[in-house]
């Protein structure tokens, strides 16, 4: 059997199908829903655990608040019937807008052993190597930029790589189950790191964990965030190691995949908190991410609760890229979100590599990785270099992998993506999601034509086609255009201004006016858009559509503002501006105005006690 179905097996065997239903009732594990209430819905009058408990006393079951992922979403548990049936029940209910099951999502690649080698998808695209990216060429014009933040919403990063720790910021770790987080803490902590996904005879021993996993078969750790933020943004010209693609960018870790993968409640809580959308008990993300790089996926169509934060997370400003999956197949949830920009992978010869799922949804195709040779014990010729740690299971020495690993998948094209995206938002910060995807697609290579196979979506044996634009895609990712087409925008985009009036006080409307932006092609704004990044709290604006609209903070802190100003001929720029909110007057106990007020009040009636008294003496004054 030649080496890409005996890869395809091996991942059949890493991924199991995330629906298999346990043969027997007391292995069913404890269902898990997303719940959404309707707007209208009276039960949000009272608080978050009893909404639930509520839901739960309709259906004649014992249900709990599990999480909030969002301030209107509700993570529902209980037991005794499955995911599924809970959330075609709690479907029903008048009060609910939707209910979905929290599945869990896998990683999207083949990691093994570490050894360092060539980056040939870095290189100039060339007869040989087609699908190389051409990152030099990028790097000729831009370094990157160390205030461009990119998201690694995965399993956690090895803080202590040396090629990676100059580049990480603090994130968070978002996994709420004990059973998968693995890392001794309870639930959610602000500790990223990762500490092995690794499956011990140990933990197969737990039947809640060894049913929920669907495996009776020990692993070894993946290491998989780690190998992911080194192929984004390792550390450049240090002589050690591996070269990024994004630069000099920064890399905020997000943890949400633990022993198994991980619930879509937590992977849409970090995705929301790396974005700086608030999430209930969690602390404000300070360093909110333009990119946010998602190498996970699950099977299944976008589900409401999907497609609503990354609705949020393009409103606040940034561009989500995930893998399309490695299942040979339709793209996996959540690439298959509108907004999304999914990645499927290719060959070095630019065919679809065989496991790259792919579709209509797909945005973009990047290098993933592909071993060629087909005899036993030979080095795979194309894999992508990571960083990794070594250890097999806990954490040991840090290292890299090299050309006799099979370090291949989707989850490693989608970082070259991202990292992408990275220094496009270095060469010109004033470009939107939108914009972005549109460069990437509009300078991405045409797909090459093999005449020994088949056009996709039909394939090989092995799953192997040429790509269409309709399958795979714009078309190859080219890194060295797209961020020339960056800086070219740069000339034409317009300048958005912000001016704050007056003293900015909590609780109390202040002004923001953004009536000062210019277009530099001389065209008319027509549109802005107004979104709080980050603060305290959630403040509220009169209008996030105008010009000039009034913001109110609840209370008092940094607040971090941005407008987003669209001219008539379709060009966008945006800017962002830092509040300092004041508190709110601190209100007198009397009741009353000011202090001097007050103590005027009091004198006179200290005048007019005497004469009270003497006409209640007389029988004039009123009685109580």
């Amino acid at each position: 059997m030649s080496l890409l179905p005996r890869l395809c097996l091996a991942l059949a065997s890493l991924l199991p199908a995330l629906h298999a239903t346990p043969a027997s009732g007391a292995d069913t594990p404890e269902a898990r829903v997303i719940v959404k209430l309707k707007t209208s819905s009276a039960l949000k009058q009272i608080q978050a655990a009893g909404r639930v408990e509520t839901l739960g006393q309709r259906l004649g079951l014992a249900t709990r608040l599990a999480g909030q992922p969002a301030q209107d979403l509700h993570v529902v548990r209980a037991s005794g019937l499955s995911s599924e049936a809970l959330a075609r029940r709690l479907s029903r209910d008048a009060d609910v807008e939707y209910a979905v099951p929290d599945r869990l999502k896998k990683a999207l690649a083949l990691p093994n052993d570490p050894l360092f080698g060539s980056q040939w998808y870095l290189h100039a695209s060339s007869v040989t190597q087609p699908a190389a990216t051409n990152a030099q060429a990028a790097w000729e014009l831009t370094s990157g930029n160390a205030g461009v933040i990119v998201a690694v919403v995965d399993t956690g990063v090895r803080l202590d790589h040396e090629d990676l720790a100059p580049r990480l910021l603090p994130g968070y770790d978002f996994i709420s189950d004990d059973l998968l987080s693995g890392d001794g803490q309870n639930g959610r902590d602000a500790d990223p790191s990762d500490p092995g996904d690794y499956l011990s005879t140990a933990d197969l021993a737990n039947n809640d964990l060894r049913t929920l996993c669907n495996t009776t078969l020990p692993t070894t750790s993946s290491w998989h965030g780690t190998q992911v933020a080194g192929i984004l943004a390792a550390e450049t010209n240090n002589s050690r190691g591996i070269a990024g693609m994004a630069g000099s960018s920064r890399l905020l870790p997000v943890r949400v995949l633990g022993k198994c993968g991980g619930f879509d409640s937590d992977i849409i809580a970090g995705m929301r908190w790396a974005a700086g959308l608030s999430v209930p008990g969690v602390p404000a993300n300070p360093n909110p991410a333009r990119v946010i790089n998602v190498s996970l996926g699950g099977e299944g169509s976008c589900n409401p609760a999907f497609a609503a934060a990354v609705a949020e997370i393009q409103t606040a400003g940034a561009l989500v890229v995930a893998a399309a999956g490695n299942e040979t197949g339709p793209v996996l949830e959540p690439a298959n979100c509108t907004g999304v920009l999914a990645v499927a992978g290719i060959r070095h010869v630019g065919t679809k590599v065989g496991y790259s799922s792919y579709g209509a949804a797909v945005g973009i195709s990047a290098p993933a990785g592909n071993c060629v040779n087909v005899l036993a014990g030979q080095p795979c010729l194309f894999p992508l270099i990571n960083t990794i740690n070594l250890g097999s299971t806990a954490p040991a020495g840090n290292g890299y992998t090299g050309i006799n690993d099979v370090t291949v998948g989707t989850s490693f094209a989608t970082p070259l993506v991202a990292g992408t995206a990275a220094l496009m938002l270095a060469a010109n910060p004033a470009l939107s999601g939108t914009e972005i995807i549109r460069l990437i697609k509009t300078s991405a290579l045409p797909f090459p034509s093999d005449a020994s196979l088949p056009n996709c979506p039909l394939v090989t044996s092995d799953g192997q086609c040429n790509c269409t634009t309709t399958t795979c895609g714009a078309g190859m990712l080219n890194t060295g255009t797209a961020v020339a087409a960056a800086l070219a925008t740069v000339a034409t985009a317009p300048v958005a201004k912000i001016t704050v009036g007056g003293t900015p006080t909590a609780q109390t409307a202040f002004s923001l006016d953004a009536s000062g932006s210019t277009s530099a092609d001389g065209s008319r704004i027509v549109a802005w858009k107004w979104v709080q990044v980050s603060g305290p709290q959630p403040g509220s604006f009169s209008a996030d559509n105008v010009a000039t609209p009034s913001f109110t903070a609840p209370t008092a802190g940094i607040y971090v503002i941005s407008v987003t100003v669209t001219t008539a001929t379709g060009r966008q720029g945006s800017s962002q501006t830092s509040i300092e909110v004041q508190a709110a007057p601190a209100k007198s106990s009397g009741g009353g105005g000011g202090g001097s007020m007050d103590m005027a009040t009091l004198a006179l009636l200290g005048l007019l006690a005497p004469v009270a008294l003497l006409l209640r003496r007389r029988g004039l004054a009123s009685r109580d």
